[in-house]
Parts: C-alpha cells; structure tokens; sequence
C-alpha cells in the first residue's frame, strides 16, 4: 500500500513541476542560478546580483554549470541549429525545474538504500518524504539549498553504510580471535587465520565518494561544512568503541579523505576562475576561492545586517513547524530527549549515541544548533535537515494506531497541502504569469519603433530573463555589410517592497515626463507599465486621479498573487455596527467576500495613458 502510495506521489512531483507552478518562493531561486546563466548561455538582459561580482565573487557556479547551463547550452543549440524558439518563459523556467527534480529522485534512491541497510521500511519512510511540501516544491526549485540537501543524503547514506560494514566485519573478526583462542589444535587455529584473511578491508570504505562530497557541498555553500560535521566524524570513529580502532586509525581514515577532495577543489576552483575571470587566472593572485570569500562577508555583522538580523530561536520556534511540520516539533523532542537522558542517567547505563539513531539524531541536532548561532536565519537554510527527520520519525508516523496517531498524519497531510499551494502557488505566484504576459507583449504585441519602461513596486524582484530581451552588447546585425548594435527598448525598474505611495506617484510623473520629451527630440513613443498587488488598486487610484494629464487602464491581471507585505485585510468579515442605540456585530455575506478577497489575490498591470505632443 504504502509503495503504491509513494509512486503516486512521485508522480504528483513531476505533474507539479510540469505544470509549472507559478510560486516565487525567494528571489535566490531566480538570482543565484538562471538569471546569471540565461545571461551567459543566450546573451540576454539579466540582473546579476552582488555575490556574482568578478571583484569578490561568493557564489561558487561549479554545479550550476552542471545542472542548469547544460539543459541551456543544449537549448540554444537548438535555437542555433533547428530556428527552434526556445527563448519561451515556459520552458526557461520549466527546463531547470526538470533537472532538479530529477535530483531530487536521487535523495528518494539514498533514502531507500539507508532503510535497506538498516531494516526499517523503507517504503513508508518514501512515503513521508515524498509527501512533504519541500519534496514537492522546494526541491524542484533552482536552489543552492536543493542542491545542499541532495549532497547530504548522499553523505548520509554512504556514512551509514560504512558504519554498517564496519560493525559487522569488526564482530566477525572478535568472534573469528574468540574461536582461535578457543582452538583445539593447529589445523583449527589454520583454517581460522585464512577466514580471517577474507574478512574485506574497510578501513577506508567510500573515501573516495565521501571526500568528492564533501568538496562538492562545501563550493556549493559552505554552510555544509555544519552538515557533514557529525556524518564525517561517524565515518571516521566508526568501530572505535568495539576496541578495534584507535586514534591512528581515526587520523588515517581523515588523511584518505584529502585526495579525492583536493582533486574536486582544484577542479571547481579553475572552473570558478575561468567563469568569473577568464584566462587571466593564471597569475595566483586571480584565483577564485568562493567558499573564503562566503566565509569572509558572512563574518561582518554589518552585512549580514543589509540582509535582515533574526533572534536566535527563530529556526526553532518558526522555521522547523512551517518546513517540517509534524516531523519537526518530533525531531525536537527527540533532541531535547536524548539531552535529559544522557545529564540524568547513570554512566553506566548511558544510551549508546554512536548508532545508526545516534547519527541521525546528531545530524539533525548539530547542524540546528549552529546555525541557530547565526544572526541571519531563513527557512531554506534548514532544507537538509528533512532527510535525518524522514529516516528517524517516518516509519514511526505511519506505523502508529490510535487517535492522536491519525491526528497527527492528517495534520501531516493537510499541513503539507496547505504549504504547496501557498508557496508553489499563490506566493508572489502573479509574478510569473506577468512576466509571461509581458514576454507575448513585447515580442508580438507592442507597435514597432516603440519604448516599453516597466515599474514594479511591492513585489519580489522579477527574473528578467524570462523577457527574452537581447543584450545589446551581443545584437550585431549585417545589412548591406553593415555592422551595428541595436538599441535597449525595453527600462526595467525595481522600487522593491519599502518605497512608499509619493514616491510612486514622483517616479510615474518623471517617467511620464521624460516620455514626453523623448518624443519631442526623437519621435519615438513610449509605453509605460506599472506592476503591483491588486491589495493597492484603492490607493494606486487615489494616488493618480489627481494627475490631470494622466490616465491608465488595467493591461493585465495575474491570479494567484499573494503577498505576504500587502495581503488582503481578512478580518473584515464582521464588524461592529455602532449606528444604532446598541453596538452589535454586523457579518458581510460570505460568498460575496470571498469573491472579493480573491479579487485581490492578484498582481495588477497598469499602463498609464499620456498625451506624447
């Protein structure tokens, strides 16, 4: 049942991601991947945010070139050799989406293979990992996080599997030494040196893999060093407390993880160098280290201030219930758990916290607690933590019976529905079919000749790359020999979440200004857009009545839209109704305000109309 189950919701996951889902979860889904890589690979107009200066460049492009720019280096091959016109929002958001999602079966196959190891079920652990919002939406999202999260499974389970090796080869080699001193004779005492000679070597099981991921994870963002803290220590004391292995043995097996991660850091160092500088890199002063350079801005109390500052119980107290649902708070019980037995119990009856719970435990414990330290918190950075949760409370979850055991699955289940239609759906979800309507008015819409300047206020920063605008460096046309650029058409401009309605009002007056003047000296006409929450269409209207010149009319609107700086006013439904001798509480017909409430679930398109002479 539960396998049926499971392939069921695989399915949901690619359905979802072909749809596509048009929630914008954070702007680093956009900015830290395919805009940088839409502008390199298709020559297009892009935003390239700070982390990507060649100055001090922090973002390592290693695995984004693997994930991301090949799919986009394989449609522009396309659009090379067939004319195909692949610039379509659809498939630059979708293609990337495919890929990792696809990276994302491979944490189901670890998930799998750990269970198997371990003897747990295997199939109701997929079950409840499938069944997650951050399975469903977050992981097919361009995110370094996503990316982060695949790796630690990966670690996770070639840890675990490593451990399990090591116990039972170590137990056979203590019960091969009881039997030899138990011998009767020399024949005895023979046959059991050459059983002891077949006992494989694991002293170094998977190095190679786990000293690769290691290297991988930490380019990626280096914050996986807190990740593979405990997994890495696991692997290398493994067998320790069976008085097999000494400290020796501990040093050795760290040392067999540097070449494989010497290898992979000078490999990604030069494909950073050559990304962000090009040939130049071959003096050593042009080297690319993104991780030190990571390290060393988040060190600044001052930037990671520009970024917003947080209370330390922030991931624990909001971000682990919002990500992780039942499964979270049950995470944290087990922590606090495992914390009160080990002050209180006696030494000699002291849990053994080196098995395979112990791993998970501490790779669930550890990896919180230090990035609880940092003063900058965001859900996304807790996106690992799902597979130690899924592993340690998944079977439990489903395995239980009684009332609170089917309370707490539905309240699994409907948390997670909830969490996929409002951040694979309705967050800032307007965005995106904007940019879409935006694309198809642009290219085969708008009057030959014409300027298009677009304004977006209270809104998350919209990609640019799904315009499909050419960069004017790269437009070279030939007309009777004849090689020139052409000209930018199309004004982006950003107002973000905190600028205010006058300073609004000011910029739409001077864009309509400077409208004016441009025609006056070259005859060109402009199209002025403004985008917003359809929460502002009152005060947007108030703000431009006055305006005697200006006129504008609704271009466009995007369902769902919701956003969390300008949500709808839910708490009007009753009101208190003093007109009357006595105050009472006065209700609105439902339906009619719920229709009105999902009226304003939308991002609005205004243009403003203008007389150009």
């Amino acid at each position: 049942m539960h396998c049926w189950s499971y392939f069921l919701l695989c399915f949901v996951r690619i359905a979802l991601t072909l749809l596509p889902q048009t929630g914008y979860i954070h702007p680093d889904e956009y900015f830290q991947s395919t805009e940088i890589l839409a502008g390199r690979v298709f020559k297009l107009e892009t935003y390239t945010p700070w982390e990507f200066n060649t100055t001090l460049p922090i973002r390592s492009m290693f695995l984004p070139l693997l994930t991301i720019g090949g799919p986009y280096s394989l449609m522009q091959l396309a659009k090379d050799w067939w004319s195909l016109d692949v610039l379509q929002p659809y498939l630059l958001v979708t293609i990337p989406r495919i890929v990792m999602t696809a990276l994302s079966f491979l944490s189901d196959m670890f998930i799998y293979k750990i269970c198997v190891n371990n003897n747990t079920r295997p199939w109701s652990t997929l079950k409840i990992w499938a069944s997650s919002h951050v399975t469903l939406v977050f992981l097919s999202r361009t995110f370094s996080n996503s990316l982060e999260l695949v790796l630690f499974s990966a670690l996770l389970y070639f840890v675990s599997a490593s451990m399990k090796l090591t116990d039972r080869y170590i137990r056979r080699e203590i019960e091969l030494e009881d039997q030899y001193k138990k011998a009767a004779n020399a024949v005895e005492r023979v046959n059991i040196v050459k059983m002891q000679r077949k006992i494989p070597l694991h002293k170094y099981n998977h190095s190679f893999w786990i000293g690769a991921l290691f290297a991988l994870g930490v380019f990626n963002r280096p914050t996986f060093m807190l990740y593979a803290l405990v997994p890495m220590f696991f692997w290398m004391q493994r067998g320790m407390f069976l008085r097999k292995v000494g400290l020796n043995d501990f040093h050795d097996r760290m040392s067999s993880l540097l070449p494989t991660f010497i290898v992979m850091a000078i490999v990604i160092v030069a494909s950073d160098t050559l990304f962000y500088r090009g040939l130049t890199f071959m003096t050593v002063g042009e080297v690319v280290m993104t991780p030190l350079n990571f390290i060393a801005y988040n060190m600044d109390q001052s930037n990671l201030a520009r970024h917003g500052l947080h209370p330390w119980y922030l991931h624990s107290a909001v971000n682990i219930p919002m990500l992780f649902n039942v499964l979270g708070l049950g995470g944290l019980y087990l922590v606090s758990r495992a914390l009160v037995v080990v002050v209180i119990s006696p030494w000699t009856s002291k849990p053994n916290l080196f098995d395979f719970n112990g791993l998970l435990i501490f790779s669930f414990a550890v990896p919180l607690a230090t990035l609880s330290l940092t003063p900058h918190q965001e859900p996304r950075f807790l996106l690992p933590l799902l597979v130690p949760l899924v592993l340690l409370l998944g079977p439990f979850l489903l395995r239980r019976q009684g009332l609170s055991a089917k309370a707490l699955r539905s309240f699994w289940y409907a948390g997670n529905v909830v969490c996929v239609l409002f951040f694979g759906f309705f967050h800032q979800g307007g965005i995106y079919e904007t940019q879409h309507w935006l694309h198809r008015h642009i290219h085969h819409e708008r009057a030959r000749g014409t300027h298009t300047h677009l304004l977006y206020f209270h809104t998350y920063m919209p990609p640019m790359s799904l315009l499909a605008l050419p960069h004017r460096a790269s437009i070279v046309n030939h007309i009777n020999s004849t090689r020139y650029q052409r000209g930018r058409t199309v004004f982006f401009e950003d107002l973000g979440s905190s600028s205010q309605m006058d300073e609004l009002r000011q910029r739409c007056v001077r864009l309509v200004a400077d409208a004016q003047s441009k025609y006056q000296s070259t005859k060109l006409m402009t199209e002025i857009f403004v985008v917003f929450p359809a929460t502002l269409s009152f005060q947007m209207d108030r703000l431009l009545m006055p305006l005697p010149t200006l006129r504008w009319k609704h271009a466009h609107k995007s369902y769902p839209h919701l956003s969390m700086e300008d949500p709808p006013d839910f708490g009007d439904l009753c009101a208190k109704n003093s007109t009357s001798a006595l105050t009472d509480i006065q209700c609105n017909s439902f339906l009619p305000w719920l229709t009105k409430k999902c009226n304003l679930m939308a991002l609005v398109v205004y243009q403003l109309q203008f007389p150009h002479r």
